[in-house]
C-alpha cells in the first residue's frame, strides 16, 4: 500500500503555444496551459506585443526540443541578438536564450529544420554552440590560456609604452635616441598582433557579424574601438607622424578580457546549485537478483527493482526500505546535516547517504521522477522564468548598444570638427566602451540566481526568480492551519466511554507528557495481571485498536500508534472490513481481554453516519461530549455494538514546536500575519487564543481566495490549499513527500521547519537590495561616464578601465549574497 503512494497518476497536458504534451504543466494568470516556462515567457511577451502573433509558426511536422549550449556570448545584448535571431529562423517555433546559463532553449518543425541547422545558424552569428551530445568547446580553459598569453604581450606594450611618454614628457628625446624609439614602436606593433588575434579575433567575428545584421551588440562596439586605435597607429607608424595607441589597443582588448574572465566565473557559481544535485547521484547501482548483487547502471533501473545501498554510499533511487536500519544525511535536499534514523517501511531519496546501515531499498521513482530530479528539474526550469524586472533590463540592454553607436558617431562628428580625425576617432572610442551595458546586464539576473542557489542549499525550493522579487514586497502572510502551523500525523487528544455501557464505569482523559493510563496500569498485560486491574478505557481502547489496526487509514494509524505506545497488546480480528468515508466494521475473538465476555456482534467504528447506518443508539452524554470536543477542533470517532454507541475518540493536531517562534520574527520583520482555515468558528477562536494572530475559519477553499489581499503570501501544506497558493502573490508550500513539481506553489519549502518562511523573507529583501544597488550603480555609471566621454575628459584606457570596474563592482556586490547565512547553524541572526 505505501509503495502504491508513490505511482503517481500521469496526467498529460497540451502547451497552447507549441502544442506538446507534458507531465507537469504551467499555468498563466489566464489559465492557459503550457508545457514548459519558456513557452509561457513567450504566450506573455505576444500579449505584449499582438502584432507580433501572426508570426508564430504552425506546427507542421513533429515540435521537438533542444538545448544547445553556447560560446562566445559576452554579456546580455549577445543573448538578445542570438535569440531573436533563432525566432526568426525558419522552422523554429520558439527559442529563449540565457546569458546565465551560456544556453538555448529551442522548439522546432521537424520537418522545416534539424538540430544541425540551428546549430550553423547560431555559428554564422559568430557564437560557438554545441549539441546535447557533442562536448562542448571548454571555453573556460581556452580563454585563460590566451588571457595568460596576451597578457604578457600587453604587459610589453605597456613598459615600452612607458618608456616613450617618459621620454617626451621628461624632454629626454635626442636624435640619437629616435632611431631606438622607432625599433620599439616597431616591436609594440610586432607584439599586438598576437594580443588581436588570441583576444581580439573572437570579438571581431562577433562584432562583424552582427553589424552585417544590422544588430550590433558589444562586441561591435569592442571591434570598431579597438581595431580603429590600432588601423590608425599602423598608419601613423607608416606616415612617420601622428600618435600611436598600440598600446592603448591591447590594453584595452586586455581589461575587457578580463572583465569576460570575471564574468564567467560569476556565471560557474550561479549553477552550483543545479550541478550540485546532479552530481551526487550515483552512476550506477546494486541490484539484488537470485544470483548475487549486480552492477547496473542508473539509466537502466526501473521502479520496482530490489537495490542494495551499503555503508556511505548514496541512495540512487527513491524508494521504500525493504530491509535495514540505520541514519540516512538528507542534507542534500533539506539543508540540515543531522542524521536521520530509517528502518524497514521508511522512505528514502535519490542523492542522500547511507551513513552506517546495510539496506534493501525497493525503487518507487528513477532518474528525472526522483525527488532529486524534480527539484533539479525546477531549478533548470527556473533559469528560463525571467522576472519582470530582468525581462525589462533585457530591453534595456538591447537598446543601449545602438543608442552607443549613435553616440559615438555624434561625438565624432562634432569632435572630428572640432579637434581633427584623431581626437575624434578617440573620443569616439571612449564613448563606445563607456556605455556597454554589460554592469546592467549582470546587475539583476547573477543577484537573483546567487539567491535562488543559496535558497536550495536551505531547503526552499523557487519555481522562479520572480518569486524572490514578489516575496520581498509581501506585505501580509497568510498560514493554512493543518499540516502547515500544526504539526501531523493526528494525535489521540481525548478518550470517552458512555457511563452505564456494556463497559463498566465511564473514563474521560487527556493525554499528557505521562500518557493516557497511570503508570501502574501501562504495563499490565492479559498474562501478567487480571483484567479486572485495567481501566474501562484501556478495555475500549483494545478494542477499537484490534480492529483499527488492519486499516491504512491515517486516523486508524493514529489510534493504533497511541495504544501501542501505552503498551496495549491488540488482537487479530476474526473478520474485517473497510468502509469508504465511513469507517470499518470488525468482529474480535470472544474474549480480547482475559476473563473479559465482549458480544459476538459486529465492531463499527467511524464517523456518525455509519453509527445511524448500523442502527447504533447515540446517547446525550456521548453527543454532548463529541459536540464539545467538535468545537475545540478535533476530529471524533465513535465506535460501538449491540445496538449502542458505547465511545468516542477525539484526535487533533498539535502547534508546531516553532509556530510561535515564527510568528514573532515575522511580526518583527513589519508583516501583518493571519491564518486561513476550513475549522469551525469555535474551533477556529481556540487557535486563534493558541497562536496570537488572527484565525478566519469556517472557510472553503473559494473562501480562502478571496480573503488573500494585494501583496499577500501563502503558506500551506501543497495538497489541498492549490487554489489560495496559486492566487497569492507568492505560494509557499511545505512539502509532506508530495510531488514537488506538481504543487502550484512559487516556492517549495523541503524543510519540515517553519524557520525558513523568516530566513526567505530576510534573503529576498537582502538581494532585492543589492539588485535596486546595482541598477542604481549601473545606470549612473552609464550616464556619467558617457556624458564625461563626450565631453573628451575621459581617455580610452581610461573608459576600458572604468567598463572593467563596473563589472567588477556589479559582480562583487551580487557575490556577496554567497555570503548570506544559511538557515542552518544561523537561526540566531534570524
Amino acid at each position: 500500500m505505501q509503495l502504491a503512494n508513490y505511482q503517481t497518476a500521469k496526467l498529460t497536458s497540451t502547451c497552447s503555444l507549441c502544442g506538446l504534451t507534458t507531465l507537469h504543466p504551467l499555468t498563466n494568470d489566464a489559465g492557459d496551459v503550457f508545457c514548459c516556462p519558456s513557452c509561457r515567457e513567450v504566450a506573455a511577451l505576444l500579449a505584449e506585443s499582438p502584432l507580433e502573433e501572426a508570426k508564430q509558426v504552425e506546427v507542421k511536422g513533429e515540435a521537438k526540443n533542444i538545448t544547445l549550449t553556447l560560446g562566445g556570448m559576452w554579456c546580455s545584448s549577445c543573448a538578445w541578438l542570438v535569440n531573436e535571431q533563432l525566432k526568426r529562423t525558419r522552422g523554429v517555433v520558439n527559442a529563449e536564450v540565457s546569458f546565465i546559463q551560456q544556453q538555448a532553449n529551442i522548439t522546432f518543425d521537424s520537418s522545416i529544420t534539424n538540430t544541425q541547422s540551428l546549430k550553423k545558424r547560431v555559428r554564422s552569428l559568430g557564437y560557438q554552440a554545441a549539441l546535447p551530445n557533442e562536448k562542448p568547446h571548454d571555453e573556460e580553459e581556452s580563454f585563460f590560456t590566451r588571457l595568460l598569453i596576451g597578457g604578457v604581450m600587453v604587459l610589453h606594450d605597456m613598459i615600452v609604452g612607458a618608456g616613450i611618454y617618459a621620454r617626451e614628457i621628461f624632454g629626454w628625446a635626442t636624435p640619437e635616441s629616435q632611431p631606438l624609439v622607432d625599433f620599439f614602436q616597431v616591436m609594440m606593433m610586432v607584439t599586438s598582433i598576437p594580443v588581436l588575434i588570441l583576444l581580439g579575433l573572437p570579438i571581431l567575428r562577433a562584432g562583424f557579424a552582427s553589424l552585417l545584421r544590422g544588430q550590433p551588440n558589444i562586441h561591435t562596439l569592442i571591434t570598431i574601438g579597438t581595431f580603429s586605435a590600432f588601423g590608425l597607429s599602423v598608419y601613423h607608424l607608416i606616415a612617420g607622424y601622428g600618435g600611436l595607441y598600440f598600446d592603448t589597443a591591447t590594453m584595452l582588448i586586455f581589461l575587457v578580457s578580463v572583465g569576460r574572465w570575471l564574468e564567467m566565473q560569476a556565471h560557474k557559481s550561479s549553477n552550483k546549485a543545479v550541478m550540485k544535485l546532479l552530481e551526487q547521484i550515483p552512476d550506477s547501482a546494486a541490484v539484488v537478483t537470485s544470483e548475487g548483487d549486480k552492477d547496473v547502471s542508473v539509466s537502466d533501473l526501473k521502479p520496482g527493482m530490489r537495490l542494495r545501498v551499503r555503508p556511505g554510499a548514496r541512495f540512487p533511487v527513491d524508494g521504500l526500505i525493504a530491509a535495514g536500519e540505520g541514519d540516512v544525511d538528507e542534507s542534500l535536499l533539506t539543508g540540515e546535516p543531522k542524521p536521520v534514523p530509517r528502518r524497514a517501511g521508511d522512505a528514502v531519496k535519490a542523492g542522500t547517504i547511507n551513513l552506517d546501515g546495510s539496506f534493501e531499498v525497493i525503487a518507487a521513482a528513477v532518474g528525472e521522477t526522483t525527488m532529486a530530479g524534480q527539484i533539479g528539474r525546477l531549478l533548470h526550469e527556473a533559469l528560463w522564468a525571467r522576472s519582470p524586472l530582468e525581462r525589462l533590463v533585457d530591453k534595456l540592454s538591447a537598446w543601449m548598444t545602438p543608442a552607443a553607436l549613435a553616440l559615438a558617431a555624434i561625438a565624432f562628428f562634432i569632435w572630428n570638427y572640432v579637434s581633427g580625425v584623431e581626437t575624434g576617432l578617440l573620443v569616439a572610442l571612449s564613448v563606445l566602451l563607456i556605455a556597454c551595458p554589460c554592469a546592467l546586464g549582470l546587475a539583476t539576473p547573477l543577484t537573483l540566481w546567487l539567491s535562488l542557489e543559496r535558497a536550495a542549499e536551505s531547503g526552499a525550493i523557487l519555481r522562479s526568480t520572480a518569486a524572490l522579487e514578489r516575496l520581498a514586497k509581501v506585505e501580509r502572510i497568510f498560514f493554512d492551519k493543518t499540516g502547515t502551523l500544526t504539526q501531523l500525523p493526528m494525535k489521540v487528544q481525548k478518550i470517552h466511554v458512555e457511563s452505564g455501557s456494556l463497559l463498566p464505569t465511564s473514563e474521560g482523559l487527556l493525554p499528557t507528557s505521562e500518557g493516557l493510563l497511570p503508570s501502574s496500569a501501562r504495563s499490565l498485560t492479559p498474562e501478567v495481571s487480571p483484567a479486572n486491574r485495567l481501566t474501562p478505557t484501556v478495555k475500549f481502547l483494545q478494542i477499537i485498536a484490534s480492529i483499527e489496526n488492519e486499516s491504512e487509514h491515517p486516523l486508524a494509524k493514529a489510534v493504533v500508534e497511541y495504544a501501542k505506545a501505552q503498551g496495549i497488546e491488540l488482537q487479530k480480528p476474526e473478520s474485517f472490513k473497510a468502509l469508504p468515508a465511513l469507517g470499518v466494521m470488525g468482529k474480535l475473538p470472544t474474549s480480547p481481554i482475559t476473563n473479559y465476555p465482549i458480544t459476538d456482534s459486529q465492531i463499527a467504528i467511524g464517523s456518525l453516519r455509519l453509527m445511524s447506518a448500523e442502527g447504533l443508539e447515540l446517547s446525550e452524554e456521548i453527543e454532548k461530549q463529541a459536540k464539545a470536543w467538535k468545537e475545540a477542533g478535533l476530529i471524533v470517532i465513535y465506535a460501538g455494538w449491540d445496538g449502542h454507541v458505547v465511545g468516542a475518540v477525539g484526535l487533533g493536531e498539535t502547534v508546531r514546536a516553532e509556530a510561535k517562534e515564527v510568528v514573532a520574527r515575522l511580526h518583527s520583520r513589519g508583516l501583518k500575519l493571519g491564518v486561513l482555515t476550513g475549522d469551525e468558528a469555535g474551533a477556529g477562536g481556540r487557535w486563534q487564543k493558541t497562536l496570537g494572530i488572527p484565525v478566519q475559519a469556517a472557510l472553503t477553499p473559494d473562501e480562502k481566495m478571496k480573503r488573500l489581499a494585494e501583496n499577500a503570501a501563502m503558506v500551506g501544506d501543497g495538497i489541498n490549499d492549490g487554489p489560495a497558493l496559486a492566487a497569492a502573490t507568492v505560494g509557499l508550500a511545505m512539502n509532506h513527500g508530495a510531488d514537488v513539481a506538481r504543487t502550484a506553489a512559487d516556492i517549495v519549502l523541503m524543510r519540515d521547519d517553519l524557520k525558513v518562511i523568516p530566513w526567505l523573507v530576510d534573503l529576498s529583501r537582502e538581494s532585492m537590495k543589492r539588485v535596486r544597488q546595482n541598477l542604481g550603480w549601473a545606470v549612473v555609471y552609464n550616464l556619467l561616464g558617457v556624458a564625461l566621454a563626450m565631453a573628451g575628459l575621459l581617455q580610452p584606457v581610461f573608459s576600458a578601465f572604468a567598463m572593467v570596474a563596473s563589472s567588477v563592482f556589479v559582480t562583487s556586490n551580487a557575490m556577496k549574497m554567497n555570503k548570506f547565512p544559511l538557515l542552518y547553524g544561523e537561526d540566531e541572526n534570524l
